[in-house]
């Protein structure tokens, strides 16, 4: 998905959502400025912050010059920041000056009674908002939680604030909406929207939940019509929400289910947004599917085949084979490397599922195209997606086989790859074995290696959740030769997902190149 922001000679502007830090704070915590200069295949430079639960505008520098320009602009207070917040508390007054001392104590920040002021914020009311009121704030300096602070020291603590003083809420609510400057002579004015659930907060948040992340993703990127993309993600505890095309996915991981009051604000969500809506109760993940296709749907429609599509690449997807419709989306920007990757190469994609990995490899151009699964129907399933974007499946070859027998088949036969793909379950039975990837990935790393050319390159994924990615790394690579290969990180998660975060993200895994 293209990303949707404002392109100038000396910087960028774009909507940053909640919930997502500004910038990488280790190794494996990565933010919003590496997650969009990967995209643009571009430096960036922060020269202001959000806080991680702050939505709306970020500008950002395009080179070091215009960073420091930039930079001073915000410190001499040459910038305008507008803001807008919900609470809960009854205003006594429509307008207050606040100044205070800020500073850090015990890792939180507060106002300091008794010093000098160093912040100084106008708050203005708005509105009502529902049982809410809207709130406008234009700060004058930029402390860190200046905002936030000086609600709470007024007695109108913003909604979703609990370490200020606020109501529980899904999100704080407070959001970035205007920047205006001047630079080289030349006056800059941005405004975002307010979020929907600013102008009608609901109590019961389900319906604000799906109509801020689909005002997010909206503001985040250019979303056509047959798109596919993760609608929620770590916004709520028990939902996964995805969109393919035309329908709202939902994954129900709650213990017993969702209310009929919850199914129904899904529902005319999915109404009002023209989306045909399939919920599904999810069961304990790695115990497999067991048949219950059916019996775990709350909501679903009378077809059980579409279409959608991903990056131009079409697929088919189903109700009625697992728990997924065919596609999981957190894989996008890995396929879309393996895109690049693949020309005039021989790819092997390993418990290929419906082989998406391998269509994304035909397309770029891939000389040959190995797609192993044991199972017969999503190799099947993986010839309609072939011929869904006009490739002739009689070019490619497929393997209805064990993965580690077909490996066993290859080491002996010398056959090797340029490009390998694998994506094994947490646990699988077929009719040769059972595969536990705690137990087993030792043996699949050294026949991995053994089918690997020299200079080619593995893309590793799994989602075991008792592994971290520097475990799963260390199991992988302790068999093999020390000196003889390379690791690097996989493409950062797209923003849909929100934030690539080792300690977060169910999937982790690497990207390793045969040195020799």
């Amino acid at each position: 998905m293209q990303l949707r922001f404002q392109d100038f000679d000396d910087f960028v502007v774009f909507f940053k959502p909640n919930g997502i830090r500004m910038h990488q704070v280790d190794d494996g915590h990565f933010g919003f400025v590496e997650a969009v200069s990967q995209k643009l295949a571009a430096p960036l430079y922060i020269v202001h912050r959000l806080d991680k639960e702050t939505s709306g505008l970020v500008l950002f520098a395009k080179n070091k010059d215009s960073a420091s320009l930039l930079s001073e602009l915000f410190e001499d207070h040459l910038i305008q920041k507008t803001y807008f917040f919900l609470t809960d508390r009854k205003p006594d007054e429509k307008f207050y000056l606040v100044k205070s001392h800020i500073e850090k104590k015990q890792n939180r920040f507060v106002n300091t009674p008794g010093l000098p002021p160093n912040s100084e914020t106008l708050l203005e009311y708005v509105q009502p908002a529902g049982d809410f009121h809207l709130w406008k704030a234009i700060p004058k300096s930029g402390k860190p939680h200046q905002i936030r602070l000086h609600a709470e020291s007024m007695n109108i603590p913003i909604l979703g604030d609990p370490e200020h003083g606020g109501a529980p809420w899904f999100r704080l609510c407070l959001h970035a909406s205007r920047l205006n400057f001047t630079l080289h002579g030349k006056s800059y004015s941005f405004e975002s929207e307010i979020p929907p659930s600013f102008k009608k907060p609901d109590p019961l948040m389900i319906r604000n939940l799906l109509d801020d992340a689909f005002f997010n993703r909206s503001e985040l990127f250019h979303l056509e019509k047959h798109d596919s993309f993760r609608l929620l993600h770590l916004e709520f505890k028990d939902l996964r929400v995805d969109i393919f095309n035309d329908h709202l996915w939902v994954y129900d991981y709650s213990a017993n289910g969702l209310t009929h009051l919850q199914q129904t604000q899904i529902q005319n969500f999915a109404n009002d947004q023209h989306l045909h809506s399939v919920i599904r109760h999810m069961l304990d993940r790695g115990q497999g599917v067991g048949g219950l296709e059916q019996t775990t749907l709350q909501q679903s429609t009378p077809e059980t085949t579409w279409h959608a599509f991903e990056e131009k690449i079409q697929y088919v997807l189903k109700t009625n084979s697992g728990f997924s419709p065919g596609l999981f989306l957190d894989q996008r920007e890995n396929r879309q490397w393996i895109r690049k990757m693949a020309l005039d190469k021989n790819v092997l994609n390993l418990f290929s599922y419906t082989s998406g990995f391998s269509v994304a490899a035909a397309l770029g151009g891939a000389q040959q195209v190995t797609s192993v699964d044991a199972s017969k129907k999503f190799l099947e399933w993986s010839k309609e997606n072939f011929k869904a974007n006009a490739l002739s499946s009689e070019k490619y070859e497929f393997f209805a086989q064990d993965c580690m027998l077909f490996l066993k088949g290859a080491q002996k036969r010398h056959r090797t790859w340029n490009l390998i793909i694998c994506d094994p379950p947490s646990f699988g039975r077929s009719q040769d074995s059972i595969w536990k990837i705690e137990k087993n990935l030792g043996e699949l790393a050294h026949l991995i290696w053994n089918c690997l050319a020299v200079n080619g390159q593995l893309l590793f994924t799994c989602n075991y959740e008792k592994w971290t990615r520097h475990e799963l790394i260390a199991e992988f690579s302790k068999n093999l030769p020390h000196g003889k290969f390379k690791l690097d990180r996989l493409p950062l998660l797209s923003l849909d997902f929100g934030e690539t975060d080792d300690t977060q993200n169910l999937m982790k895994g690497f990207l390793l190149t045969r040195l020799s």
